[in-house]
């Protein structure tokens, strides 16, 4: 066991003896630091003046938010809304620039910006104005009408019966009337957390290209395979280095990115209905179990980007061509739409290393059927990444075991 421990010992310090690999590192921390606090920086203007800055702007509809956080999300409430928002004159060109909307309706914001995912449709939109014109009848409605959006959005998803059914039961499931809360430490996380995976398992992919390419290539391949651990404690000391210090890096990015949105945004909310954020989400479940599994998915997405780097390394003979190849596979996929015709297509591409880091794709309301078992896509991708891992480590195993020594 000694021998496997100063191996894995070796290989670290091999790759963290890089001058590219410590580059890379520092660059991703960089990189997901800059991506929580960039919102903060600039200001907004009105009509070429300057108005408020961001970070100005965030401290007030925080401090806004949390008045009227706990309470009920009601007709009562949004009644208040469209009083707030009714005092807005009509000929306001930018009507948030008017002293009407920053002294009244400002403070209701957030509720407006709920109220419009419930109350907009694609032939009218629910803007400002219609807010300040809702009737009370309407807003007794709105748990019926997101409701009916709800409905008619499972019945005209491309899925089975079976799973239409398994989803309004979720969407059931939601308790209501949903409690207001300032959430916003939460949902840039979850917001951030793609950005922050994509990275992470950007740079463990020039981390271990060279794991075993990089044998081939400096010919000491045929010393180590030829060496008394070379087949054996040296591929398994190697595997379990690329697989640990991809969990490394992406559970320290996981904390930074918590952490800092936390404290730059607040600890508040994570109890209360991922609904106050996204009106038509449709699973029964709160901010803080929603910020965990994405969490989860995107460290089994990495490990999974991770193991696919480590099988391409076994089998080609060039680190370079081995980092092109990883970072096409996990890059391409995000800038391409995939129509949900044919479903089995659609729900393959989103099994994808960076599609199983979306927020949108994780908690999709096309969920995965197997045997007429229906399955979340948050717990079907990292049940699948863990699965190709599982599959790629002898295939891997056997590729440089196996490798033909060239003299």
């Amino acid at each position: 066991m000694k021998e496997f421990w100063t191996l894995v010992s070796f290989e670290y310090r091999k790759i963290l003896g890089k001058r590219s690999v410590k580059i890379a590192l520092l660059l991703t921390l960089f990189l997901s630091v800059f991506s929580i606090w960039g919102t903060l920086m600039g200001s907004y203007y009105i009509e070429g003046e300057l108005f408020e800055s961001n970070a100005e702007a965030m401290k007030k509809d925080r401090a806004y938010a949390r008045e009227l956080s706990g309470r009920i999300l009601d007709d009562k409430l949004l009644m208040e809304t469209a009083d707030a928002y009714q005092t807005i004159p009509d000929s306001a060109a930018v009507y948030q620039s008017t002293e009407e909307y920053q002294k009244n309706a400002r403070k209701y914001s957030s509720i407006y910006s709920l109220a419009r995912q419930v109350y907009d449709t694609p032939n009218v939109r629910f803007g400002a104005p219609e807010m300040g014109t809702l009737d009370p009848a309407r807003a007794e409605q709105f748990y019926e009408i997101r409701e009916l959006c709800m409905t008619k959005q499972i019945e005209n998803a491309p899925i089975s019966e079976n799973a239409k059914e398994i989803m309004m039961q979720y969407s059931a499931e939601v308790k209501e009337p949903w409690i207001f809360s300032y959430s916003d430490g939460y949902t840039r996380f979850m917001t951030i957390m793609a950005t922050s995976g994509v990275m992470a398992a950007f740079v463990m992919a020039i981390c271990l290209a060279p794991l075993f390419a990089g044998e081939y290539s400096n010919h000491t391949d045929q010393l180590l395979l030829s060496a008394r651990y070379g087949k054996g404690k040296l591929i398994k000391a190697k595997f379990f280095t690329g697989f640990s210090m991809t969990g490394i890096v992406t559970l320290l990015v996981t904390l930074q990115s918590y952490v800092q949105s936390m404290l730059t945004f607040g600890f508040d909310g994570g109890n209360a209905n991922v609904q106050i954020y996204d009106a038509l989400f449709p699973y029964p479940l709160t901010l803080k179990q929603a910020a965990l599994l994405q969490s989860i998915c995107v460290f089994f997405a990495c490990m999974c980007m991770s193991a696919l780097t480590m099988f391409f390394s076994s089998r080609m003979k060039s680190a370079f061509g081995v980092i092109i190849l990883s970072v096409l596979l996990l890059c391409v996929p995000m800038f391409v739409k995939v129509s949900a015709y044919p479903l089995l297509g659609y729900l393959l591409f989103h099994l994808m290393p960076a599609n199983m880091m979306q927020y949108d794709y994780i908690f999709s309301m096309i969920p995965y059927e197997i045997a007429g078992v229906v399955i979340p896509p948050y717990v079907m991708m990292p049940v699948t990444a863990l699965c190709l891992c599982i599959i790629l480590i002898p295939f891997a195993y056997r590729g440089f075991k196996h490798h033909q020594i060239v003299s």
